[in-house]
């Protein structure tokens, strides 16, 4: 959450705060009251939620409406009543002249009808603003209500920018790059596929060997320290084999280790541990892939990545529809539950993990 109060620094702070450089979007910027009082005038960013200018084809209704419903949906949640808006497209670069109509028919037009649904919902949408692309340089100007306009700041130097590189968070150049980190590698997918069968001999078997030793719990906890272990070498650089990669898709196919390895994304492994959900997303073949993409979903969402969220839940749901927990999560993100509140998950699968004698190093346990 950041404090900005200044047009021209919300529209350069975007990208930070919403994790990629929008084009040919709408943005919505959800406000919030603090305990701690802002400057006058500025505002206290709680969410930025984006959508696209067109629906795709085969979508049909209202844009307006249906984003208005979204953002009501995001705002009963987040026990807001005001939002600013965004527009990023390139294909209108200057302001039209005072008093003539919208030429394309759609951007003045999409907000005005959008901020009269949320107006029906007594949502106020305090300003909006206009620009071809979040650039340093490049003008940006009201499109609503008072005529005004300015030159955007250098965005990689914005008050979110600046704050969120304190913690490490990536900003990417396009929505494209997020897509890409679950892109399926087609080719690697088919040579993991051909290894899955003995993968799962090998883990059935093991798993077998401890309940016949009296120890029903020993082969899920041969498991998540199977997994660790790939985490750890991960952590030093080292990628898994084709057979290790699908070796841990049949770890994950134990729903206790699924949730036990929910606790990586509150630990001091929780980077390596993302960039090992992501690698598995792009090299299993599906149903697997599921699992990989949910537990990336879930470790993004607790890192306030939103939009990398989603995209791995889309990516869950297209591998099994009726994914139960990648449903629950994708209800979470779209009604906008904190991700704090999210990490509570992280905290069982640290538990569950202690249950079975595995100590994970969980910086935010007390929290």
């Amino acid at each position: 959450m950041s404090y900005l109060d200044e047009p021209g620094d919300l529209v350069a702070a975007v990208p930070a705060m919403l994790g990629f450089v929008p084009e040919r979007s709408l943005l919505v910027v959800v406000l919030t009251d603090s305990a701690c009082e802002p400057q006058i005038g500025s505002a206290f960013v709680s969410a930025v939620l984006r959508f696209d200018l067109e629906l795709p084809p085969e979508f049909t209704g209202d844009l307006a409406e249906i984003i208005a419903d979204a953002v009501i949906r995001i705002c009963d949640s987040a026990d807001s009543t005001e939002v600013l808006a965004v527009i990023v497209d390139d294909r209108v670069t200057t302001p039209p002249p005072p008093g003539a109509t919208d030429e394309r028919g759609g951007n003045v037009a999409l907000i005005a009808s959008v901020a009269q649904h949320l107006a029906d919902a007594e949502i106020g949408l305090e300003g909006s603003w206009a620009t071809a692309a979040i650039e340093e340089g490049q003008l940006w100007w009201s499109v609503l209500g008072h005529p005004d306009r300015g030159l955007i700041p250098d965005p990689e130097t914005s008050v979110a920018a600046v704050a969120l590189s304190a913690v490490d968070k990536q900003v990417f150049a396009s929505r494209a790059e997020l897509v890409a980190l679950v892109e399926l590698d087609q080719e690697k997918a088919e040579q993991v596929s051909r290894l899955l069968p003995s993968a799962r001999a090998t883990v059935q078997h093991r798993y077998s060997a401890k309940r016949l030793d009296g120890d029903p719990d020993g082969g899920t906890r041969w498991a998540l320290k199977r997994v660790l272990k790939v985490i750890a070498a991960l952590d030093s650089g080292c990628l898994p084999t084709d057979y290790r990669t699908a070796e841990v898709a049949a770890l994950l196919a134990d729903r206790r280790v699924r949730d036990g390895l929910f606790a990586t994304a509150l630990s001091n492994y929780a980077r390596p541990a993302e960039s090992l959900w992501s690698h598995l997303t792009r090299t299993l073949p599906s149903p697997e892939r599921a699992e990989a993409a949910t537990l990336l979903a879930y470790s993004a969402y607790v890192r306030g990545e939103g939009p990398l969220a989603g995209i791995a839940l889309q990516t869950a749901l297209d591998a099994v529809p009726y994914h139960h927990f990648a449903i629950l999560l994708d209800a979470s993100l779209a009604t906008g539950m904190d991700p704090l509140t999210m990490r509570r998950l992280g905290r069982s699968g640290a538990e569950l993990m202690r249950g079975l004698g595995i100590e994970i190093d969980t910086p935010e346990a007390s929290s």
